[in-house]
């Protein structure tokens, strides 16, 4: 349990380095891996942090996009079957967003929802900065032993929606 607390502080940090974007009559579709797609308003930039690759896309409306992978059994040898029996859980889910709050001090958040997608545990968490006025929207899926992250920044006073077509563009 405590390798996949050090997972999710650690995933939190690729999170935090979400940044937005207008509508768009077409979206751009990248492979986060062999499994899962997803749809970026525009061209995003592919960038890797301590072993892991994202997408960031910035829009010119100064709302943010990213899309990260973690795969746990790779990076602390916490495998499907150990995260099985908790995946669902409220106490996982929370540990999940202390991580996250850990890592964005500045953020007050949400209590983190627990989904499904395709039979796919899924959370999703909102947090506002009231000092930069902004609202941070993650949406996370696991599949078997990897964390898919999608995470939208958006400014305060933009009125959008194309945080909900993002994370909704995900596809197997």
């Amino acid at each position: 349990m405590k390798k996949a607390y050090f997972l999710l502080l650690f995933f939190a940090t690729i999170v935090s380095s979400t940044s937005g974007v207008y509508a768009q009559t077409s979206w751009v579709t990248k492979k986060i891996d062999s499994k899962l797609s997803v749809k970026f308003p525009a061209e995003p930039t592919k960038t890797t942090k301590d072993g892991v690759e994202a997408y960031i896309l910035k829009s010119s409306d100064s709302t943010s996009y990213s899309s990260a992978l973690v795969d746990f059994n790779v990076l602390a040898k916490v495998d499907s079957a150990t995260l099985a029996p908790i995946k669902d859980t409220k106490e996982f889910a929370a540990q999940m967003r202390e991580g996250v709050a850990a890592q964005k001090t500045n953020y007050t958040f949400s209590d983190i929802n627990i989904g499904t997608w395709k039979n796919y545990t899924t959370y999703s968490i909102t947090g506002l900065d009231t000092s930069k006025k902004k609202k941070l929207f993650i949406y996370m899926i696991l599949i078997g032993s990897k964390m898919y992250t999608l995470s939208c920044l958006v400014p305060d006073g933009l009125v959008t929606k194309n945080n909900e077509v993002f994370f909704n563009s995900v596809s197997l």
